[in-house]
């Protein structure tokens, strides 16, 4: 029995490219909705691995210096961080989690202070930020303090500065 020769016939070589142009298609569709997919979980995991960090510090400050029964003056709670021109220069979020991460972990002795106590000393919780360069991915930045509020959360408004 002879199996006649398909490949020669137009519409069968058609079939055959359009077989394979689908293959490589579909899989160029799955590898792109896979990375971005991968990029997700990541900065997902970034995020929950810096709250975890956190936590655990509060939690082990708390543990130092537990509560008097006395009067209970205003503390300080928690650090947060955002960046104003972190946009105009193209930092990405991996680099700007390593970023608060370096600053919450030079600030961690104010967590659980008095709110006065930090309102007095600005003047020094601005120094420790701007005076450090942070090294981040082989490259360095430094931050400048564009505004601070000091209540149960300290707010810091920070500037990123790339030195060469």
């Amino acid at each position: 029995m002879h199996i006649p020769p398909l490949y020669k016939r137009k519409e069968w070589r058609r079939f055959l490219a359009g077989i394979a142009l689908g293959a490589m298609l579909g899989y160029t569709f799955f590898l792109i909705i896979h990375g971005q997919q991968q990029e997700n979980m990541t900065q997902e995991h970034i995020r929950l691995s810096a709250e975890l960090n956190e936590v655990e510090k509060k939690y082990e400050h708390l543990l130092d210096n537990p509560p008097k029964g006395e009067e209970k003056p205003l503390k300080v709670r928690d650090v947060v961080i955002s960046y104003t021109n972190a946009k105009k220069l193209e930092v990405d979020l991996l680099t700007q989690h390593e970023l608060t991460s370096l600053v919450k972990d030079l600030l961690s002795s104010i967590n659980g202070q008095n709110v006065q106590a930090v309102a007095d000393q600005i003047d020094l919780v601005i120094s420790t930020v701007e005076n450090k360069d942070y090294v981040v991915d082989q490259l360095t930045y430094q931050l400048t303090v564009k505004r601070l509020i000091v209540t149960e959360e300290v707010i810091m408004n920070l500037e990123i500065k790339l030195i060469p």
